[in-house]
């Protein structure tokens, strides 16, 4: 509902224990083989060094000799001494040169080794300078990975920076480069490419390592290129079988639930091929997409899901021009997603497929057998005593039952988001309910459950940064009132404790859709109750989760069905609350024949939870 405040960095606490006694061991076996490179390194450079000390006390001894005359000495007019100067000379040349033989066989030995060990890897290794420039060395697997030689080429050609981005991509380097920022390499690393674009669509991670003069100074950087398609496909092979393993779990506990969403599946495909669809009336089917959307993911039918997602956005498209081209393309996503449910059909028809299952000494029964018992009672003249307390005992639930598949998928989003949220808060009088007259109501609250997480609750940094507790509480108070005509309401107060919906935004987009509307002389209160409006998000763009501005429309359809209302209620930085009242029924009459009161944003004060 509210744009998020920047994140505070993490903190390192000055007392943290120390690395575990296995990482400190590996770390201090690196750091002796590296150790030992360096060693290996400085001594042949000291060879070198002591052969050019050796060279030059020779050719200052030779210059002596000859310039002694120049000073007023005695030349060297003896054969025996020149012949010894002359000789010692050549020895101690000889044996220099033999000494940097011997080093530039071992350096070349050396090169030869380390390119086919590199080569040898299978990465791509490349370096470049602070002004981007790729170095003459690189691993022939560089051809390969990168689809380049990068030798003299610039890093952003190399790696392929869409023009949009290489502002960014330079304003990083300039950072890296700088001696004293604030951010270490690791940080700043975190927003360079983490994956090469290749033209093949093979999966390839590119890793960055620095290379420092001896005072810690930064001069190049090592890209480390990497074909990960093998274990990216494996990943997904496993989590493809994890997934299946959530989706059967979660239908062995939701059963009645996930029989519900196939229901829901069917009569919109049944509808969609019934009488032609009107671009201009395509409101329900986009609403009944948008639910459908949420419900099949909340059972982890990714498939089903991206489907119905796709068709969402196809048929929101400005391209449709005339109402064939929707017609066209609803007909040819919905038998997509025909398809797709008979493909979850088959895979699951042992786990849906039986009329009832016998589980210790509870017997579930079809909830539409019971009402066919009711009505043959009701029928059969029955006394309605008898019909009523069968009713209460027997076909109605616990208020709080009909939000147990609310909590895991709050549960489910807020590990998606990296967010945190602790179990749901239940108070209220809890009172018995028919599930039949409002499944459709309580399955629009997933639209109420995702706008929580991902509006409502801030991710923990933010929290903390608050004076809040770093996982955010979502609570659910059910209660039944009684109002002035003696009809009673079932009350359900649904809140967090996050953000809260900011009144100002609310009106920054109304003022883009409608400039002149009525809204303008609204107070805070009535504003915010325009998010229930169909198409009204505060998203700029499209998510899985939101953005496009039917959830809680869909919501508040649901609950005018059933004859209620709905309002929200909202404090800036302190939290949300969404009160709805809905007829009280222990029967089968028709909700809709009591009159609901008018909704006027406030919530009535009896019985009213403080979250």
């Amino acid at each position: 509902m509210v744009e998020q405040r920047p994140a505070m960095p993490d903190t390192i606490h000055p007392l943290a224990p120390p690395p575990p006694v296995e990482s400190s061991r590996a770390f201090s076996q690196d750091a002796l083989a590296s150790q030992a490179v360096l060693t290996e390194a400085n001594r042949q450079v000291d060879i070198i060094h002591t052969s050019l000390a050796g060279m030059t006390a020779i050719v200052v001894v030779l210059l002596g000799a000859i310039a002694k005359p120049v000073f007023g000495y005695t030349p060297v007019t003896q054969p025996w001494a020149l012949a010894i100067m002359i000789a010692a000379s050549f020895a101690g040349i000889g044996y220099l040169y033999y000494m940097n033989y011997r080093v530039h066989q071992h350096v070349s030995q050396q090169a030869r080794l380390t390119e086919v060990l590199v080569n040898s890897l299978g990465q791509g290794f490349l370096s470049f300078d602070r002004d981007g420039l790729c170095g003459q060395v690189y691993s022939q697997a560089c051809i390969d990975l990168l689809e380049t030689m990068p030798a003299d080429k610039n890093i952003q050609d190399v790696l392929r920076i869409p023009e949009s981005q290489r502002e960014n991509f330079k304003d990083w380097m300039d950072i890296l480069y700088m001696p004293n920022h604030a951010l270490g390499f690791d940080d700043v690393i975190k927003f360079m490419p983490q994956f090469f674009p290749h033209s093949r669509e093979r999966r390839i991670s590119l890793m960055y390592r620095p290379i420092c003069a001896r005072n810690g100074a930064l001069f190049q950087v090592v890209v480390i290129a990497t074909d990960q398609t093998e274990e990216y496909a494996a990943q997904q092979r496993f989590r493809q079988q994890q997934n299946f393993a959530e989706m059967i779990c979660r239908i062995f506990k939701e059963r009645n639930q996930f029989r519900t969403t196939l229901t829901q599946i069917r009569d919109f495909l049944e509808a969609a091929d019934g009488a032609p669809v009107k671009r201009s009336e395509s409101a329900p089917f986009l609403r009944s997409l948008h639910t459908l959307k949420a419900a099949v993911k909340h059972f982890h039918l990714a498939e089903l899901g991206e489907i119905i997602h796709k068709l969402e956005i196809d048929l929101r498209s400005e391209a449709l021009t005339s109402d064939e081209m929707f017609q066209s393309r609803l007909k040819s996503g919905c038998q997509r997603i025909a398809d797709a449910l008979s493909a979850v059909k088959n895979e699951v028809r042992d786990l849906v497929g039986q009329d009832y299952e016998w589980r210790g000494n509870t017997h579930e029964v079809e909830e539409s057998a019971i009402y066919e018992f009711v009505h043959e009672m009701q029928a059969r003249k029955v006394d309605p005593g008898i019909v009523h307390h069968f009713l209460i005992t027997i076909a109605a639930v616990a208020a709080n039952d009909c939000f147990r598949a609310f909590a895991r998928e709050l549960q489910d989003l807020a590990e998606l988001m990296g967010k945190q949220i602790k179990p749901v808060r239940f108070t209220g009088s809890n009172p018995r309910v028919l599930t039949h007259p409002i499944q459709n109501f309580i399955f629009s609250l997933t639209h109420i459950c995702r706008n929580i997480v991902d509006h409502g609750i801030e991710p923990p940094i933010t929290r903390m940064a608050r004076g809040k507790d770093p996982a955010g509480q979502v609570s659910v108070h059910t209660e039944i009132i009684v109002d002035n005509a003696q009809h009673e309401w079932l009350h359900f107060v649904i809140g967090d404790d996050g953000n809260g919906i900011d009144p100002s935004r609310i009106r920054a987009r109304l003022a883009g859709a409608d400039p002149e509307g009525s809204w303008r002389n609204e107070d805070d209160q009535a504003v915010i109750q325009h998010i229930f409006n169909w198409g009204f998000s505060t998203r700029d763009s499209i998510t899985d989760l939101s953005g496009h501005g039917v959830g809680m429309e869909a919501v508040e359809r649901e609950v005018k069905l059933l004859g209620g209302t709905i309002a929200v209620q909202s404090e800036l930085y302190k939290g949300t609350r969404f009160d709805i009242r809905i007829p009280y029924l222990l029967d089968l009459e028709d909700p809709k024949t009591v009159v609901p009161p008018p909704r006027n944003g406030q919530a009535p004060s009896a019985g009213m939870p403080v979250i």
